[in-house]
């Protein structure tokens, strides 16, 4: 069996959707011939917890978990930017903490990365972003161990990430150079959308290959959706949200239509159930809990990804926000194929030529409204409503393409590629 040592920030127990993309990898990478040695940080700051991820680690995996010090999110001063103080601590740090707040795990990180390396004779080396941080120190353990290095990018780095556009031109040009080192260094680059991969392939240094990238989307594990009756009985009708909600992802306009839907069926009230489950933001909140709305929205904060995955196949309409930025066009949001596993209708106010909207017709599980369009939503909730206990069948060709056991093959295969 090879191994592969694995740079992931994000990794049980810490929680949220950060942590499922090295976590599915881990499970099954040793069904493809590799051991995972995982490289993760120890606390995490103000990461949520999810302890039972823990059990899906699987006996093969090795996790080691490094300590640093966590100058804890300085950068959501952003998010109140009459707040002058903390605006400008977060100036201060923004040329000391590079390439982004979670730098300070680099050094560890890396010194860790390294000895298992050596002490293994690793195959391979592979990084997952972000943090973009853990890219860093793959790069550093490439250049001292020479071990092939797969980056991964679940994230863009410098094209339409929100804090790289908030840095300084000076800045900004250091961070670009940095990612054309990695880029560069790397044996291959995956990405998680077409839209990053074309983004990184037009940033790439002279001379590399357009077949040093790769696209492998995230997915669902198929073990936590085992084939179920699509209906459900029953005459409440719950829509669920998974995920949280801060400034980019505005609920206003699906606020409205829920508003509007609910004055056309008066009597559906007392059975409609809305829940926002994951953090909400102080901006959000107040959206989320206004009075001609309670007893209708519900804030249950963060779950553990089991709950989730149990509200998931138990409600009846899947609510999909995405963040409201100019490159929502190549974006794809995480717990879309969640939503896909979990056979439910689900319903995205988005442009309709964005990647996610062609996702949702390829499968036939749920409706593409305008973004900015109450009237569409609400329309589009008086026909989930009225279809709440009729069973719904997705195209498995297209669900069978997000499988994690299928996709971790992939990254097995690219793996091996690098190894010779």
């Amino acid at each position: 069996m090879r191994t592969v040592v694995m740079l992931s920030y994000h990794y049980p127990p810490l929680g949220g959707v950060a942590v499922m993309r090295a976590l599915r990898f881990t499970r099954y990478l040793p069904e493809h011939g590799w051991k995972p040695v995982v490289v993760a940080v120890q606390g995490g700051g103000r990461e949520p917890r999810d302890p039972q991820l823990l059990e899906e680690v699987p006996p093969e995996a090795e996790v080691h978990r490094v300590a640093c010090l966590e100058p804890d999110n300085y950068s959501d001063s952003w998010e109140h930017p009459r707040q002058k103080i903390v605006r400008n601590l977060f100036k201060t740090f923004d040329f000391v903490l590079f390439p982004d707040d979670r730098a300070l795990w680099i050094g560890p990180a890396a010194r860790k990365a390294v000895e298992l390396v050596r002490k293994y004779r690793a195959d391979a080396l592979w990084a997952t972003a972000q943090p973009f941080s853990t890219l860093v120190a793959g790069l550093r353990v490439h250049r001292r161990t020479g071990v092939p290095l797969v980056v991964d990018f679940r994230d863009d780095w410098t094209t339409s990430n929100a804090d790289f556009r908030r840095h300084s031109p000076g800045r900004q040009k250091r961070e670009i150079a940095l990612e054309a080192e990695i880029l560069s260094a790397a044996s291959a680059v995956v990405t998680v959308t077409p839209g990053i991969v074309d983004a990184l392939r037009a940033r790439k240094p002279p001379g590399t290959s357009d077949d040093k990238f790769h696209l492998l989307p995230n997915g669902f594990d198929p073990a936590h959706f085992p084939p179920r009756n699509g209906a459900r009985q029953g005459t409440d009708f719950r829509i669920l949200h998974a995920g949280g909600m801060y400034p980019r992802r505005d609920p206003r306009v699906f606020l409205e239509g829920l508003r509007r839907f609910l004055d056309a069926h008066p009597e559906a009230r007392a059975h409609t159930r809305v829940r926002f489950a994951g953090r909400v933001d102080d901006r959000s909140r107040p959206l989320l809990e206004a009075g001609d709305l309670r007893g209708v929205v519900e804030c249950p904060g963060f779950l553990p990804h089991r709950r989730v995955r149990e509200e998931l196949q138990a409600s009846d309409v899947l609510l999909l926000l995405l963040e409201q930025v100019k490159t929502v066009h190549w974006l794809y949001s995480g717990k879309i194929f969640e939503y896909i596993a979990a056979r439910r209708p689900i319903l995205a106010p988005n442009p309709p030529d964005s990647p996610i909207s062609e996702i949702i017709r390829e499968t036939g599980i749920g409706e593409v409204v305008a973004p900015d369009s109450p009237g569409e939503v609400a329309a589009a909730l008086s026909r989930l409503y009225e279809r709440r206990n009729q069973p719904i069948e997705a195209a498995p060709a297209v669900v069978a393409r997000y499988d994690a056991r299928s996709q971790t093959g992939e990254l097995a295969r690219i793996l091996e590629s690098c190894c010779g």
